[in-house]
C-alpha cells in the first residue's frame, strides 16, 4: 500500500510540475509576446483562476499521498504548495488595479504571480525527494 500511495505522490507532483511549467514558461509568456496588455492580462487572468485552484487541489492530494506512504516531511512539503497555489490563485489573479488620474496603470500582479508559480517548482520538487526518501 505505501508504494502505491508513494508512486501516486509521484505522479500528482509530476502533474502539478507539468501545470507549472505550462502555465509559467508557455502560457503566460505567450500571452504576453503575442496579445495586446488587455487581452494578455485577461487570458492569464482566466487560466490563473481555473487552474491554480486545480493545481493548489492537486499539490494537497499529492500530500495526502505522501502521507500515507509515510513521508511526513514530503507530505507537509507538498502542503505547503498547494498553499503557494491557492495564494497565486486568491491573491493576484482577482486583482484589478484602477487607472491613476485617466493614465492607464502598468498591471503587474500576474506577471508576478507567473514568475511566483514557477517558484513552486522548487517546492514540489523537493516534496518529490523527501516522499522518496521516505522523510
Amino acid at each position: 500500500m505505501t508504494e502505491i500511495a508513494q508512486l501516486l505522490a509521484f505522479v500528482l507532483a509530476g502533474m502539478g510540475l507539468g501545470w507549472i511549467a505550462l502555465f509559467s514558461f508557455v502560457v503566460s509568456p505567450v500571452s504576453y509576446t503575442t496579445f495586446d496588455g488587455g487581452r494578455a492580462e485577461r487570458i492569464v487572468k482566466a487560466v490563473m483562476q481555473r487552474g491554480h485552484g486545480l493545481l493548489g487541489v492537486i499539490c494537497f492530494f499529492a500530500a495526502i499521498a505522501a502521507l500515507v506512504a509515510g513521508a511526513v516531511a514530503g507530505a507537509s512539503v507538498a502542503l505547503i504548495a498547494g498553499i503557494f497555489a491557492f495564494l497565486c490563485r486568491f491573491a493576484l489573479a482577482p486583482r484589478e488595479d484602477k487607472p491613476i488620474k485617466g493614465r492607464r496603470v502598468l498591471k503587474t500582479a500576474r506577471i508576478v504571480a507567473s514568475g511566483l508559480t514557477a517558484f513552486i517548482m522548487l517546492v514540489l520538487i523537493a516534496a518529490i525527494v523527501l516522499t522518496a526518501l521516505g522523510i
